[in-house]
């Protein structure tokens, strides 16, 4: 039996007890020949901004696309779209042609696609505005929506174009999530860098994401400081953080210069990279506030 056999044979003897459990709910139509599953937050964005013709062809979004710590499209995909697990048995049931993964996806997982025969599309790299670019026409080609997707790529660089600040004398400025510190190759890097500011540890030769202890970020002591945050709760957070009696004494915090930005951006590997610049921007000494 060849591989789409096995696949198509599988997709049927899960299908049923899925269709009885969801009350006989069809799945969306597809373009001919595309069915794509997305199992990462990227491309669950990425393939929504793509436009209709590319949401046509999926059938199932990850499991965080309505995560609002991470996701920008909460609330976007149709209710009735699944949300699928990547180790789930409901996937393979989907009977996919494209299942997009990340190179940090769990192996059980890409082992349980390999070895199901579907058509991967694995994205490495996630670290920064190049990646984000590469990502992007990658999973456009992948839909054959690479004319949206260079529409896409363009928006991002005019509105990147419009936001940078060159500055090599900017502001020293750090990234902290209870020592979890970006360095120089992450997309805060490039993010602090566009915004006129120097990234503190990548100055200091760091690369990649550090453990920072207290005593380090005192004695580094940024004129800046970015913290994560929810979408509604970021001057809570800096007040918690001011309060703490080691971080008090920072210059960010007497400068009032603690910026709070929401998690699904100051994570996020897509065009939200561009509004921690903006927010990075807008914090800046001398800007208005």
């Amino acid at each position: 039996m060849s591989a789409w056999s096995r696949r198509r044979a599988l997709g049927a003897l899960v299908a049923a007890p899925l269709l009885a459990c969801g009350e006989g709910r069809r799945l969306p139509t597809t373009s001919p020949g595309h069915r794509v599953v997305s199992q990462t937050v990227l491309s669950d964005e990425v393939l929504w901004e793509l436009g209709a013709e590319v949401r046509a062809q999926v059938v199932a979004v990850s499991s965080m696309a309505d995560d609002p710590r991470y996701s920008r499209v909460v609330d976007r995909w149709p209710p009735e779209l699944p949300r699928a697990a990547g180790t789930s048995e409901a996937l393979l049931a989907l009977v996919p042609d494209l299942v997009i993964l990340a190179s940090f996806t769990a192996a059980e997982t890409q082992a349980l696609i390999r070895d199901a025969g579907l058509r991967t599309l694995v994205l490495e790299r996630f670290d920064g505005f190049a990646d984000y670019r590469t990502n992007l026409r990658a999973i456009a080609s992948a839909v054959e929506g690479s004319a949206a997707g260079e529409q896409l790529v363009d928006a991002f660089d005019a509105r990147l174009a419009e936001l940078r600040i060159d500055d090599p004398q900017g502001p020293r400025v750090l990234s902290w999530n209870d020592g979890n510190v970006p360095a120089g190759g992450t997309s805060f890097d490039d993010e602090a860098t566009a915004a006129g500011y120097r990234n503190l540890p990548a100055e200091q030769g760091r690369r990649g994401h550090l453990q920072l202890g207290v005593e380090q970020l005192l004695a580094w002591d940024p004129d800046a400081l970015v913290v994560p945050c929810g979408q509604d709760d970021g001057e809570a957070v800096i007040a918690e953080l001011a309060a703490r009696p080691g971080l008090r004494s920072l210059r960010a915090v007497r400068d009032e210069r603690v910026i709070a930005v929401p998690s699904r951006d100051l994570y996020s590997a897509g065009a939200g990279m561009l509004d921690v610049v903006e927010r990075l921007r807008a914090a800046r000494p001398g800007a208005a506030r």
